[in-house]
């Protein structure tokens, strides 16, 4: 004996037809892949990334809010002077 639809929760969806949803929201998936469709994830990681650093630098330097806000604004550019003229 099968068991019917009432058995899975009241859901009147077949098993095939979830199997397809579930392919289709796959697909859809992976073709979201491209670096295109992601709109420059990574390079805003990388200045959250830099702007991080750039406060934290700052912080150990000056021990100033006001400063670190500021470095953290240029990002990177404050991370390599702060190599720089380490």
């Amino acid at each position: 004996m099968e068991p019917d639809d009432e058995d899975y929760g009241g859901n009147s969806e077949t098993v095939d037809d979830q199997l397809d949803e579930l392919a289709q929201r796959i697909e859809e998936l992976e073709s979201r892949g491209s670096p295109e469709y992601h709109g420059g994830t990574g390079l805003s990681l990388g200045y959250a990334l830099g702007m991080a650093l750039a406060v934290v630098l700052s912080w150990s330097r000056n021990s100033s809010i006001a400063w670190g806000i500021l470095h953290g604004l240029l990002s990177w550019g404050y991370v390599i002077y702060f190599a720089v003229t380490r």
